[in-house]
């Protein structure tokens, strides 16, 4: 018997909801490959065999910028994902996908969907499923804007219509990288992303002085090192993410389609996505903007929620 999956493979992790069940996956978008090209580990697992074996490990990502960068990988990520959401199964997968990403890459994610025991495919764009999600209404004008790993999306929904999109491809994952160049040009520390990331975790936008500790290794010595910087420090490098969200917003608020003859209006600012969880976040857009920013109730968990109505 199939059974029925609301799917959100995004750069930085993977949520899976089982009709029936709800969300009983959640995992990073990522896997371990030995020297050989072998996939040997997904998700957690690869991170903590990564950090057993450095030496012999590599970690990779199937998705650039929301992006399919590796076909192969991607198949093989899913179908281990599927398989741990419902072993045994064949499946049918309503997926999330950004606007911004074009149908070549839809048509991409659905080949490697097929490989994976999948009987079918539909789509649905991401904005609506975060828009359901939320619990939110659009009757008056909403716009939607996903922080993600790989790409940053505002969307401009009125009455069940995304009007407007504008999609800023760098996200979370690109600040991790701005910040490990950043402390690698300033102070010879050489963190990884996933040390970036944490560190980044840490932020409160409204404390620039608060001090947070990063780890790495000296670009000189090669030892372990640590150092403290201030927050504001952080925000500056990590600009790729938070910068980039405010001006993604601001183009989405300039640029307002009319709809049905009339003026456009905007009732509500919803964040959602991994990105929105940095404490002082909405603060910082509602400043930057100039409308009040919310951070939806679990932003991470927007899209696999709205998916898990829509197959109900």
């Amino acid at each position: 018997m199939a059974v029925t999956i609301g799917l959100d493979f995004g750069c930085g992790s993977t949520e899976i909801y089982v009709k029936g069940k709800g969300i009983v996956l959640r995992e990073p978008s990522v896997a371990a490959v030995d020297t050989e090209g072998n996939v040997i580990a997904a998700g957690v697992e690869a991170l903590l065999i990564r950090g057993r074996a450095p030496g012999s490990v590599t970690l990779r990502r199937p998705m650039r910028d929301s992006v399919i960068s590796d076909f192969n990988l991607c198949a093989e990520l899913l179908d281990r994902f599927l398989e741990l959401a419902a072993p045994h199964h064949t499946k049918q997968v309503v997926i999330a996908t950004k606007c911004g990403i074009g149908g070549e890459n839809r048509e991409l994610i659905k080949n490697a969907l097929l490989d994976c025991r999948v009987s079918s495919v539909e789509f649905v764009d991401a904005p609506l499923a975060a828009l359901r999600g939320c619990g939110e209404t659009d009757s008056g004008g909403i716009v939607i804007c996903d922080v993600g790993a790989g790409s940053i999306e505002s969307s401009y929904i009125r009455d069940g219509d995304i009007l407007r999109t504008e999609t800023y491809f760098g996200g979370g994952s690109e600040a991790d990288q701005s910040i490990c160049d950043y402390m690698h040009r300033r102070y010879g520390l050489v963190p990884t992303q996933q040390d970036a990331c944490a560190a980044k975790q840490l932020l409160d936008m409204n404390n620039v002085e608060r001090r947070i500790a990063l780890t790495g290794r000296d670009s000189s010595t090669g030892m372990p090192r640590r150092i403290e910087i201030r927050s504001s420090e952080l925000i500056h490098a990590a600009a790729p993410q938070y910068k980039g969200a405010a001006d993604n917003i601001s183009a989405i608020l300039a640029n307002l389609p009319r709809y049905a003859g009339k003026a456009a209006s905007v009732e509500r600012l919803v964040i959602v996505g991994g990105g929105a969880l940095t404490n002082g976040f909405a603060e910082y857009l509602t400043e930057t903007v100039g409308m009040e920013a919310v951070i939806a109730d679990m932003p991470a968990d927007a899209i696999v929620r709205g998916l898990g109505q829509l197959i109900e």
